[in-house]
């Protein structure tokens, strides 16, 4: 695995990763599990942030406190089970980025998922998200083939450089065994 760190967020990057860090996977042929190394170089083949019609939003919601406002899109503005798309998720209360993960790995866990490289890759998340607070947006974008991008408040952080990873992750909210079947129906706009 490699750490890829656009060169305009070096000097954010830095402090953040003294504080927990950020990893950036890129394209590697190094076997799960090897040493994460730290090079300042961005994917050619980068997903890109673009702008799509709305398939479907929806607002999660647990018992009194508004967590986020999820929105996703794709290049037809119908859900076809699969990328091109985008989730965004904007906000609404500050959450720690171990909180964030730790969310993930729930959600995995309640649709009875796991695979060989989940715990990398929360590791990889956990220092690639910072904290978010009230207001903050981060999007996931994934391609036809299955690579991916994070985004946070419309500037690219980078993602984890493997073709399943998108699906899996993107799956919390979009697969039918969503943990939130209700939210899920109406972000791929069953309702």
């Amino acid at each position: 695995m490699t750490l890829i760190v656009r060169s305009d967020l070096a000097a954010a990057i830095m402090l953040i990763t003294l504080w927990f860090g950020v990893v950036v996977p890129a394209q590697s042929a190094e076997p799960a599990g090897s040493a994460v190394t730290e090079t300042p170089v961005t994917k050619p083949n980068a997903v890109a942030l673009d702008v799509w019609p709305t398939v479907g939003q929806a607002r999660l919601k647990i018992l009194f406190w508004n967590v986020y406002d999820s929105v996703l899109s794709t290049p037809t503005g119908t859900w076809q089970d699969k990328g091109p798309y985008q989730l965004a998720l904007t906000y609404l209360r500050d959450i720690p980025a171990q909180q964030l993960v730790d969310e993930t790995e729930k959600a995995w866990r309640d649709q009875g998922r796991s695979h060989p490289d989940e715990k990398q890759w929360l590791q990889s998340l956990l220092l690639l998200w910072p904290d978010v607070t009230e207001g903050d947006k981060l999007v996931l974008a994934v391609d036809a083939k299955g690579n991916n991008a994070f985004w946070l408040n419309n500037r690219e952080i980078g993602g984890i450089d493997h073709p399943e990873f998108g699906a899996f992750f993107g799956g919390i909210w979009l697969d039918a065994d969503s943990p939130r079947p209700a939210l899920r129906a109406k972000l791929i706009g069953e309702n």
